[in-house]
């Protein structure tokens, strides 16, 4: 209570003090002085201290020291340029198995997803009828050679006009050949496979009524795979038949396969500016599978050349800079780059094998500085 009486009465006080000088006109000057004075005291708060004597002044011979670096050689290597593409698998040979007449199916011989040989019957369709008319034929054709047979011997005897020989003769041959069209529907009746290979899903089952030319079943020959992929047109000169390509599928990682180039399309597709190629594989061990997606590489010839680490290589500008260490100093080098492989980049020009090359450290050197070696990958 004590203190807020105390603060109440400075207040009033300052506030008459105020009122009086602003009445008196000395306001204005009062103030100015205040503003002159606290000026100068935040001026002088704000100085730095001065520094000690011995920070001033550098250390006698207190030039920079040398650079620690870490060095590693420029290697002789073999690389090869490569065309990486993506493809897809193709079966050998692949149909779809229909009917070739209409009718009932009456038996399924064989089972989803299983292996059959060339011939092997797959279907039977109802042939009731049609072997009906098959032994009529065959009865018809007994009796026609029959009256053939009789009109000979009377025709060799003068006892038969030659006409009636042949209407025998005609009569005859039109049974033979109805009996070889009921035994070609017969055959129809029954579908075998046209080649070996694997059999997809049955589309029918048995009872069904299927009309000429409905798909029945799928058959792929997948002992052997074909490869089709396509490259940029710029690498045509790179590509021939016969030549090795490497085949890995992110199905089976872990595992390359080796297939041969077959055929080449002989034209470019002109909206994708690439070239159609197909490679035939071995799939004799059953572990690829038509449609899978594949990663294709064509390998190209190889040549001798020279390899650093990447880290060796020092953009500036549009240039690329490595640095050579030389006893106890470094030589720029400017280089031409190639190929960059996993870790390392190959120098076309500009550096030769066996050079040390700093690895790490390097983006403060200039030509001619000082080194201190702090690790040789050559010697460790």
């Amino acid at each position: 209570m004590k203190k807020s009486l105390i603060a109440l009465i400075l207040l009033l006080a300052l506030g008459g003090g105020g009122y009086w000088l602003q009445k008196n006109g000395h306001l204005q000057a009062a103030w100015s002085e205040v503003s002159t004075y606290a000026g100068s005291y935040l001026k002088q708060a704000e100085k730095p201290a001065q520094p000690a004597a011995t920070a001033q002044k550098p250390a006698a011979g207190g030039g920079r020291g040398p650079l620690p670096v870490e060095v590693a050689a420029a290697r002789q290597a073999q690389l090869s340029d490569d065309i990486n593409t993506i493809g897809t698998l193709l079966p050998d040979e692949s149909v779809d198995i229909a009917a070739e007449t209409a009718g009932r199916v009456k038996e399924i011989l064989f089972r989803d997803g299983q292996t059959v040989e060339a011939g092997a019957i797959l279907f039977k369709f109802d042939d009731d009828l049609i072997r009906a008319a098959y032994e009529e034929a065959s009865s018809r054709l007994a009796l026609a050679e029959a009256n053939l047979k009789r009109s000979e011997t009377l025709r060799k005897s003068g006892n038969v006009a030659q006409s009636t020989y042949d209407a025998a003769l005609t009569e005859f041959q039109l049974m033979r050949t109805a009996v070889r069209l009921a035994e070609v529907k017969l055959d129809k009746l029954i579908i075998r496979a046209p080649f070996a290979g694997t059999l997809g899903f049955r589309l029918v089952s048995v009872g069904a009524y299927v009309d000429a030319g409905s798909a029945l079943v799928h058959l792929d020959k997948i002992d052997r795979l074909k490869v089709s992929f396509s490259v940029p047109e710029l690498d045509l000169v790179r590509l021939s038949t016969g030549q090795q390509v490497a085949v890995t599928a992110d199905a089976l990682p872990g595992e390359t396969f080796v297939a041969t180039v077959s055929a080449i399309d002989p034209s470019i597709d002109a909206n994708g500016r690439a070239l159609k190629v197909r490679a035939d594989l071995d799939n004799s061990a059953g572990k690829l599978r038509p449609g899978l997606l594949v990663r294709v590489t064509v390998k190209g010839e190889l040549r001798d050349t020279v390899t650093v680490p990447e880290a060796a290589i020092v953009p500036r500008g549009k240039d690329m800079i490595v640095f050579v260490a030389e006893d106890n100093t470094v030589k720029e080098a400017k280089v031409r780059t190639g190929k960059r492989t996993e870790g390392t980049v190959e120098i076309v020009d500009g550096l030769a094998a066996g050079a040390k090359v700093v690895v790490a450290g390097n983006t403060r050197l200039t030509n001619g500085a000082a080194i201190q070696i702090v690790r040789d990958e050559v010697t460790n």
